[in-house]
Protein backbone atom coordinates (compact mmCIF):
# COMPACT_ATOMS: atom_id res chain seq x y z
CA UNK A 1 0.00 0.00 0.00
CA UNK A 2 1.54 3.70 -0.94
CA UNK A 3 0.05 6.47 0.08
CA UNK A 4 1.28 10.00 -1.66
CA UNK A 5 0.05 13.63 -1.19
CA UNK A 6 -0.57 15.95 -4.39
CA UNK A 7 -0.72 19.77 -4.42
CA UNK A 8 -3.24 21.36 -6.75
CA UNK A 9 -3.96 24.77 -7.94
CA UNK A 10 -7.50 25.76 -6.65
CA UNK A 11 -9.35 28.55 -8.97
CA UNK A 12 -12.25 29.94 -6.83
CA UNK A 13 -14.35 32.18 -7.50
CA UNK A 14 -15.53 35.35 -5.73
CA UNK A 15 -18.50 33.96 -4.03
CA UNK A 16 -16.34 30.45 -3.36
CA UNK A 17 -13.45 32.61 -2.11
CA UNK A 18 -15.81 34.54 0.34
CA UNK A 19 -17.46 31.28 1.22
CA UNK A 20 -13.83 29.30 1.79
CA UNK A 21 -12.12 32.38 4.37
CA UNK A 22 -15.44 32.14 5.86
CA UNK A 23 -15.20 28.27 6.55
CA UNK A 24 -11.34 28.97 7.21
CA UNK A 25 -11.87 31.33 9.91
CA UNK A 26 -15.11 29.46 11.76
CA UNK A 27 -12.32 26.54 11.71
CA UNK A 28 -10.27 28.72 13.58
CA UNK A 29 -13.08 30.16 16.31
CA UNK A 30 -13.45 26.16 17.16
CA UNK A 31 -9.92 25.53 17.19
CA UNK A 32 -9.16 28.37 19.93
CA UNK A 33 -12.47 27.80 21.80
CA UNK A 34 -11.35 23.85 21.78
CA UNK A 35 -7.77 25.24 23.23
CA UNK A 36 -9.37 26.83 25.95
CA UNK A 37 -11.64 24.46 27.26
CA UNK A 38 -8.61 21.99 27.48
CA UNK A 39 -6.91 24.63 29.61
CA UNK A 40 -9.08 24.72 31.76
CA UNK A 41 -9.23 20.82 32.56
CA UNK A 42 -6.57 19.04 35.28
CA UNK A 43 -7.20 15.74 34.03
CA UNK A 44 -6.58 15.69 29.50
CA UNK A 45 -10.25 13.95 28.71
CA UNK A 46 -9.84 13.95 24.51
CA UNK A 47 -13.50 12.64 24.42
CA UNK A 48 -14.86 14.98 26.27
CA UNK A 49 -13.28 18.17 24.56
CA UNK A 50 -14.50 16.11 21.03
CA UNK A 51 -18.13 16.12 22.99
CA UNK A 52 -17.73 20.09 22.91
CA UNK A 53 -19.02 20.11 19.53
CA UNK A 54 -22.55 19.70 18.98
CA UNK A 55 -23.19 21.49 21.76
CA UNK A 56 -20.91 24.07 20.46
CA UNK A 57 -23.43 23.88 17.37
CA UNK A 58 -26.31 24.40 19.48
CA UNK A 59 -24.80 27.82 20.84
CA UNK A 60 -23.78 29.11 17.31
CA UNK A 61 -26.48 27.79 14.30
CA UNK A 62 -23.36 29.28 11.69
CA UNK A 63 -21.08 26.20 12.64
CA UNK A 64 -23.99 24.02 10.74
CA UNK A 65 -22.94 25.32 7.35
CA UNK A 66 -19.52 23.90 7.92
CA UNK A 67 -19.12 20.48 7.59
CA UNK A 68 -19.29 18.38 10.45
CA UNK A 69 -16.20 16.12 9.77
CA UNK A 70 -13.95 19.40 9.15
CA UNK A 71 -14.70 20.64 12.73
CA UNK A 72 -14.34 17.15 14.16
CA UNK A 73 -10.72 17.30 12.47
CA UNK A 74 -10.24 20.37 14.79
CA UNK A 75 -9.98 18.46 17.71
CA UNK A 76 -7.68 15.87 16.19
CA UNK A 77 -5.40 18.59 14.91
CA UNK A 78 -5.42 20.10 18.40
CA UNK A 79 -4.13 17.20 20.12
CA UNK A 80 -1.89 16.20 17.26
CA UNK A 81 -0.22 19.71 18.42
CA UNK A 82 -0.44 18.40 21.70
CA UNK A 83 1.68 15.09 21.04
CA UNK A 84 4.29 16.71 19.21
CA UNK A 85 4.57 19.13 21.24
CA UNK A 86 5.31 16.14 24.14
CA UNK A 87 7.22 14.85 21.86
CA UNK A 88 9.83 17.65 21.71
CA UNK A 89 9.68 17.85 25.42
CA UNK A 90 11.04 13.68 25.51
CA UNK A 91 14.21 14.89 23.63
CA UNK A 92 14.61 17.64 26.05
CA UNK A 93 13.77 20.55 23.53
CA UNK A 94 12.42 24.44 25.44
CA UNK A 95 9.13 24.50 24.29
CA UNK A 96 5.67 26.45 25.35
CA UNK A 97 2.58 25.93 25.44
CA UNK A 98 -0.10 25.92 22.39
CA UNK A 99 -1.14 29.44 21.16
CA UNK A 100 -4.41 30.55 20.21
CA UNK A 101 -4.66 31.03 16.68
CA UNK A 102 -4.62 34.48 15.28
CA UNK A 103 -6.49 35.65 12.23
CA UNK A 104 -3.25 35.10 9.50
CA UNK A 105 -1.77 31.87 11.44
CA UNK A 106 -4.88 29.68 10.54
CA UNK A 107 -4.73 28.59 6.85
CA UNK A 108 -5.72 24.88 6.47
CA UNK A 109 -9.03 23.03 7.31
CA UNK A 110 -9.39 19.75 6.47
CA UNK A 111 -11.93 17.03 4.79
CA UNK A 112 -11.58 13.72 6.22
CA UNK A 113 -12.91 10.75 4.52
CA UNK A 114 -15.80 11.80 3.09
CA UNK A 115 -17.50 15.46 2.19
CA UNK A 116 -15.68 16.14 -0.78
CA UNK A 117 -15.37 14.00 -4.75
CA UNK A 118 -13.72 14.81 -7.85
CA UNK A 119 -15.16 15.68 -10.94
CA UNK A 120 -13.12 14.78 -14.66
CA UNK A 121 -14.41 16.17 -16.97
CA UNK A 122 -11.86 15.85 -19.75
CA UNK A 123 -11.29 19.53 -19.49
CA UNK A 124 -8.14 21.47 -18.54
CA UNK A 125 -9.56 22.43 -15.24
CA UNK A 126 -11.40 19.50 -13.25
CA UNK A 127 -13.40 20.15 -10.20
CA UNK A 128 -13.71 19.76 -6.81
CA UNK A 129 -16.64 19.26 -5.25
CA UNK A 130 -16.53 20.36 -1.28
CA UNK A 131 -19.50 19.68 1.12
CA UNK A 132 -21.03 23.18 1.80
CA UNK A 133 -18.60 25.24 -0.24
CA UNK A 134 -19.96 24.06 -3.89
CA UNK A 135 -17.96 22.73 -7.27
CA UNK A 136 -14.42 24.68 -7.58
CA UNK A 137 -12.06 24.58 -10.36
CA UNK A 138 -8.78 22.95 -9.97
CA UNK A 139 -5.80 22.04 -11.96
CA UNK A 140 -4.84 18.43 -11.79
CA UNK A 141 -1.61 18.20 -13.32
CA UNK A 142 -1.57 14.53 -12.32
CA UNK A 143 -4.08 11.07 -12.19
CA UNK A 144 -5.75 10.05 -9.51
CA UNK A 145 -6.16 6.51 -9.94
CA UNK A 146 -6.23 5.36 -6.25
CA UNK A 147 -8.82 5.99 -3.27
CA UNK A 148 -9.16 9.68 -2.23
CA UNK A 149 -8.70 9.60 1.63
CA UNK A 150 -8.64 12.83 2.96
CA UNK A 151 -8.22 16.84 1.26
CA UNK A 152 -6.75 19.49 2.91
CA UNK A 153 -7.58 23.16 1.76
CA UNK A 154 -4.88 25.77 2.34
CA UNK A 155 -4.38 29.02 2.08
CA UNK A 156 -1.24 30.89 1.30
CA UNK A 157 0.21 34.41 2.39
CA UNK A 158 -0.26 35.21 -1.54
CA UNK A 159 -3.97 34.35 -1.61
CA UNK A 160 -3.67 31.52 -3.67
CA UNK A 161 -5.39 28.64 -2.55
CA UNK A 162 -4.16 24.68 -3.19
CA UNK A 163 -5.57 21.40 -2.51
CA UNK A 164 -3.69 18.51 -1.13
CA UNK A 165 -4.97 15.40 -1.64
CA UNK A 166 -3.51 12.35 -0.14
CA UNK A 167 -4.39 8.98 -2.17
CA UNK A 168 -3.85 5.58 -1.43
CA UNK A 169 -2.50 2.81 -4.22
CA UNK A 170 -2.39 -0.91 -3.64
CA UNK A 171 1.15 -1.08 -5.33
CA UNK A 172 4.28 -3.19 -3.86
CA UNK A 173 7.82 -1.26 -4.06
CA UNK A 174 9.88 -3.09 -6.19
CA UNK A 175 13.33 -3.70 -4.09
CA UNK A 176 16.37 -3.39 -6.63
CA UNK A 177 19.78 -5.49 -6.57
CA UNK A 178 22.58 -2.95 -5.06
CA UNK A 179 24.59 -1.92 -7.68
CA UNK A 180 25.66 1.45 -8.32
CA UNK A 181 26.60 3.42 -4.92
CA UNK A 182 26.98 7.06 -4.65
CA UNK A 183 27.86 9.17 -1.56
CA UNK A 184 26.67 12.63 -1.23
CA UNK A 185 28.80 15.75 0.42
CA UNK A 186 26.41 18.16 0.79
CA UNK A 187 28.01 22.11 1.31
CA UNK A 188 27.54 25.94 0.35
CA UNK A 189 29.91 26.60 -2.44
CA UNK A 190 28.61 23.67 -4.03
CA UNK A 191 25.49 22.21 -3.19
CA UNK A 192 26.38 18.73 -4.37
CA UNK A 193 29.53 17.11 -4.69
CA UNK A 194 29.35 13.22 -5.15
CA UNK A 195 31.56 10.25 -5.27
CA UNK A 196 30.89 10.17 -8.92
CA UNK A 197 33.17 13.64 -9.55
CA UNK A 198 30.22 15.08 -10.69
CA UNK A 199 28.72 18.91 -8.82
CA UNK A 200 26.39 21.15 -9.03
CA UNK A 201 27.17 24.89 -7.85
CA UNK A 202 24.76 26.34 -4.96
CA UNK A 203 22.35 28.25 -6.59
CA UNK A 204 21.57 30.82 -3.84
CA UNK A 205 17.77 31.61 -4.42
CA UNK A 206 17.81 34.13 -1.96
CA UNK A 207 20.71 36.45 -2.69
CA UNK A 208 19.07 36.37 -6.49
CA UNK A 209 16.21 37.77 -5.49
CA UNK A 210 17.49 39.91 -2.53
CA UNK A 211 17.28 43.38 -4.34
CA UNK A 212 13.76 42.87 -5.51
CA UNK A 213 12.39 42.04 -1.84
CA UNK A 214 14.50 44.94 -0.22
CA UNK A 215 12.64 47.01 -2.07
CA UNK A 216 9.30 45.32 -1.96
CA UNK A 217 9.79 45.38 2.21
CA UNK A 218 10.94 49.17 1.79
CA UNK A 219 7.28 50.07 0.18
CA UNK A 220 5.54 47.61 2.83
CA UNK A 221 7.06 49.27 5.72
CA UNK A 222 6.05 53.19 4.16
CA UNK A 223 2.14 52.10 4.06
CA UNK A 224 -0.41 53.10 6.53
CA UNK A 225 -1.32 50.08 9.00
CA UNK A 226 -4.54 48.34 8.15
CA UNK A 227 -4.78 50.51 4.83
CA UNK A 228 -5.87 48.74 1.49
CA UNK A 229 -2.72 49.81 0.32
CA UNK A 230 -0.51 48.08 2.81
CA UNK A 231 -2.68 45.16 2.20
CA UNK A 232 -1.45 45.00 -1.81
CA UNK A 233 1.84 45.70 -1.12
CA UNK A 234 2.19 42.70 1.68
CA UNK A 235 0.44 40.26 -0.82
CA UNK A 236 3.20 41.95 -3.14
CA UNK A 237 5.99 40.44 -0.72
CA UNK A 238 4.03 37.07 -0.28
CA UNK A 239 4.34 36.50 -3.48
CA UNK A 240 7.93 36.97 -4.47
CA UNK A 241 8.59 34.81 -1.36
CA UNK A 242 6.41 32.41 -2.75
CA UNK A 243 8.33 32.70 -6.43
CA UNK A 244 11.66 31.28 -3.82
CA UNK A 245 10.15 28.95 -2.87
CA UNK A 246 8.77 27.27 -5.81
CA UNK A 247 12.32 27.73 -7.75
CA UNK A 248 14.25 26.28 -5.08
CA UNK A 249 11.85 23.29 -4.60
CA UNK A 250 11.91 23.04 -8.50
CA UNK A 251 15.49 22.62 -8.01
CA UNK A 252 15.33 20.34 -5.53
CA UNK A 253 13.05 17.41 -7.00
CA UNK A 254 14.84 17.79 -9.94
CA UNK A 255 17.36 16.83 -7.89
CA UNK A 256 16.59 13.90 -5.82
CA UNK A 257 14.62 13.02 -8.86
CA UNK A 258 18.39 12.39 -11.14
CA UNK A 259 19.94 10.69 -8.10
CA UNK A 260 16.94 7.97 -7.13
CA UNK A 261 16.59 7.31 -10.79
CA UNK A 262 20.16 6.87 -11.53
CA UNK A 263 21.36 5.14 -8.32
CA UNK A 264 20.84 1.82 -6.36
CA UNK A 265 21.96 2.99 -2.90
CA UNK A 266 22.74 6.60 -1.81
CA UNK A 267 24.90 7.54 0.71
CA UNK A 268 24.19 10.92 3.01
CA UNK A 269 25.69 12.78 6.01
CA UNK A 270 23.18 12.74 9.16
CA UNK A 271 23.69 16.51 9.11
CA UNK A 272 21.82 18.02 12.13
CA UNK A 273 21.09 21.10 10.33
CA UNK A 274 19.78 23.14 13.65
CA UNK A 275 22.89 22.91 15.25
CA UNK A 276 25.59 24.42 12.22
CA UNK A 277 23.22 27.07 11.94
CA UNK A 278 23.30 28.55 15.10
CA UNK A 279 26.57 30.65 14.13
CA UNK A 280 25.89 34.13 13.29
CA UNK A 281 27.65 33.93 9.84
CA UNK A 282 26.52 30.96 7.66
CA UNK A 283 22.95 30.77 9.23
CA UNK A 284 21.40 32.12 6.31
CA UNK A 285 23.06 30.66 3.73
CA UNK A 286 22.77 27.71 5.64
CA UNK A 287 18.71 27.55 5.58
CA UNK A 288 18.71 29.21 1.85
CA UNK A 289 20.32 25.70 0.86
CA UNK A 290 17.34 23.78 2.40
CA UNK A 291 19.71 20.29 3.13
CA UNK A 292 16.87 19.10 5.13
CA UNK A 293 14.07 19.64 2.20
CA UNK A 294 16.65 17.61 -0.63
CA UNK A 295 17.00 15.11 2.17
CA UNK A 296 13.21 14.83 2.86
CA UNK A 297 12.53 15.07 -1.09
CA UNK A 298 15.13 11.99 -1.42
CA UNK A 299 14.32 9.97 1.29
CA UNK A 300 10.41 9.53 0.00
CA UNK A 301 11.73 9.38 -3.92
CA UNK A 302 14.21 6.56 -3.00
CA UNK A 303 11.81 4.51 -0.96
CA UNK A 304 9.30 4.82 -3.64
CA UNK A 305 11.33 3.45 -6.53
CA UNK A 306 12.49 1.01 -4.05
CA UNK A 307 16.23 2.75 -3.64
CA UNK A 308 18.38 2.15 -0.97
CA UNK A 309 19.17 5.83 1.34
CA UNK A 310 21.61 5.57 4.45
CA UNK A 311 23.09 8.51 6.49
CA UNK A 312 26.10 7.82 8.43
CA UNK A 313 28.03 10.16 11.12
CA UNK A 314 29.58 13.39 9.48
CA UNK A 315 32.36 13.37 12.37
CA UNK A 316 35.92 13.46 10.21
CA UNK A 317 34.34 13.38 6.98
CA UNK A 318 35.82 16.43 5.87
CA UNK A 319 39.42 15.61 7.65
CA UNK A 320 39.87 12.31 7.15
CA UNK A 321 42.00 11.05 3.97
CA UNK A 322 39.78 8.42 2.02
CA UNK A 323 42.66 6.52 0.93
CA UNK A 324 44.71 6.18 4.26
CA UNK A 325 42.35 6.93 6.92
CA UNK A 326 44.27 9.53 8.31
CA UNK A 327 43.14 12.86 9.82
CA UNK A 328 44.57 16.39 7.74
CA UNK A 329 44.19 19.20 9.17
CA UNK A 330 42.30 22.38 7.13
CA UNK A 331 40.53 25.11 7.69
CA UNK A 332 37.43 26.56 6.31
CA UNK A 333 38.70 28.26 3.18
CA UNK A 334 41.09 25.65 2.35
CA UNK A 335 39.42 23.85 -0.70
CA UNK A 336 41.93 20.96 -1.39
CA UNK A 337 42.60 17.81 -0.03
CA UNK A 338 46.44 17.37 0.60
CA UNK A 339 47.67 14.50 2.40
CA UNK A 340 51.00 14.22 3.76
CA UNK A 341 50.65 10.69 4.35
CA UNK A 342 50.13 9.36 0.97
CA UNK A 343 50.23 12.15 -1.00
CA UNK A 344 46.84 12.73 -1.89
CA UNK A 345 45.54 15.57 -3.58
CA UNK A 346 42.16 16.02 -4.64
CA UNK A 347 39.40 18.49 -4.09
CA UNK A 348 38.47 18.79 -0.61
CA UNK A 349 34.67 18.14 -1.13
CA UNK A 350 35.51 15.03 -3.33
CA UNK A 351 37.34 14.05 -1.21
CA UNK A 352 34.87 13.86 1.44
CA UNK A 353 32.42 12.55 -0.69
CA UNK A 354 34.88 9.47 -1.15
CA UNK A 355 35.19 9.33 3.03
CA UNK A 356 31.13 9.02 2.93
CA UNK A 357 30.96 6.55 0.19
CA UNK A 358 33.32 4.28 2.34
CA UNK A 359 30.91 4.32 5.31
CA UNK A 360 28.15 3.61 3.21
CA UNK A 361 30.07 0.49 2.12
CA UNK A 362 30.85 -0.48 5.53
CA UNK A 363 27.32 0.27 6.78
CA UNK A 364 25.88 -2.61 4.44
CA UNK A 365 28.71 -4.82 5.15
CA UNK A 366 29.66 -5.14 0.99
CA UNK A 367 33.45 -4.29 1.87
CA UNK A 368 35.44 -1.65 0.06
CA UNK A 369 35.49 -0.33 -3.67
CA UNK A 370 38.68 -2.26 -5.27
CA UNK A 371 39.35 1.10 -6.85
CA UNK A 372 41.60 3.40 -5.01
CA UNK A 373 39.94 7.11 -4.85
CA UNK A 374 43.24 8.26 -7.94
CA UNK A 375 41.99 5.75 -10.49
CA UNK A 376 38.44 6.78 -9.60
CA UNK A 377 39.21 10.46 -10.25
CA UNK A 378 40.70 9.18 -13.38
CA UNK A 379 37.33 7.37 -14.70
CA UNK A 380 35.01 10.05 -12.55
CA UNK A 381 32.41 12.17 -14.66
CA UNK A 382 33.86 15.66 -14.52
CA UNK A 383 31.24 17.50 -16.26
CA UNK A 384 30.47 21.27 -14.94
CA UNK A 385 27.26 22.36 -13.44
CA UNK A 386 25.68 23.19 -16.33
CA UNK A 387 26.27 20.55 -18.23
CA UNK A 388 25.38 18.14 -15.40
CA UNK A 389 21.74 20.11 -15.60
CA UNK A 390 21.24 19.31 -19.23
CA UNK A 391 22.12 15.78 -18.53
CA UNK A 392 19.75 15.41 -15.80
CA UNK A 393 16.97 17.40 -17.94
CA UNK A 394 17.56 14.64 -20.41
CA UNK A 395 17.35 12.02 -17.84
CA UNK A 396 13.85 13.44 -16.64
CA UNK A 397 12.03 13.47 -20.16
Amino acid sequence: MITLTHKFRLYPNKQQNEKLLWTLNKCRETYNFLLSELQRQKVIDRSQIQGIIPDLKICEPELKQVYSKTLQYECYQLFSNLKALSQLKKHNRKIGRLRFKGTNWFKTFTYNQSGFKLINGGKRCQLLHLSKIGDIKIRCHRNINGKIKQITVKRESSGKWFALIIEEKKEKIRKNHFKQIVGIDLGLENFIYDSEKNKIKNPRHLNEHTNKLIKLQRKLSKKQKKSKNRIKARVKVAKQYEKIINNRNDFLHKLSRFYANNYDVIVLENLQVINLARGKYLSKSIYDASWSRFRQFLTYKAESAGKLLLFVDPKGTTKRCSQCGNNVKKEIWHRTHKCSYCNLKIERDYNSALEIKKLGLQQIGQGLSKFKPVEIALTGNSLSSSHQFEKQEALLE
